[in-house]
């Protein structure tokens, strides 16, 4: 990959992984607070903002691994970042959203599992955070 695409496709990388990342502290506030009006705009941010930035974020990934000498399995690190994003990228499309809707509606206990399943996020993005950074593990038998 040209130096100019690289750092074209870090840049949407980034910006759709810092989101993601902003989206889901803010939902862990409007989660906190426990207001079935503050479910209804997760909701709102869950369909719209939370999953296209997640599949932003996979998908500027992969060709980011595929396009660069990191490689989307010759390294221990991109390996678990590829698998957390895609567990993320499921849970949010099959769990979140529709936990979130749950609360909206007034779903007894729904609001709790919107707030664990919110604390769960930003705990996977910030183990992703720290993986893109120090880059553990050194390479797995393929690379």
């Amino acid at each position: 990959m040209k130096p100019v695409a690289r750092k074209s496709w870090v840049l949407l990388h980034v910006v759709t992984s810092v989101g993601w990342l902003g989206v889901t502290l803010g939902n862990l506030a409007l989660a906190s607070v426990g207001e079935r009006e503050f479910y209804r705009a997760m909701v709102l941010l869950a369909d719209f903002v939370v999953l296209p930035l997640g599949l932003g974020a996979l998908a500027t990934g992969v060709v980011l691994s595929l396009g660069t000498k990191w490689g989307l399995v010759k390294h221990r690190w991109v390996l678990v970042k590829f698998a957390l994003t895609v567990v993320a990228v499921v849970a949010t499309t099959f769990s979140l959203r529709s936990g979130v809707r749950d609360a909206a509606d007034g779903v007894a206990g729904a609001g709790a599992d919107v707030l664990v399943a919110c604390c769960v996020s930003l705990t996977l993005y910030l183990v992703n955070t720290a993986l893109s950074v120090f880059k553990p593990w050194g390479r797995t038998r393929w690379g």
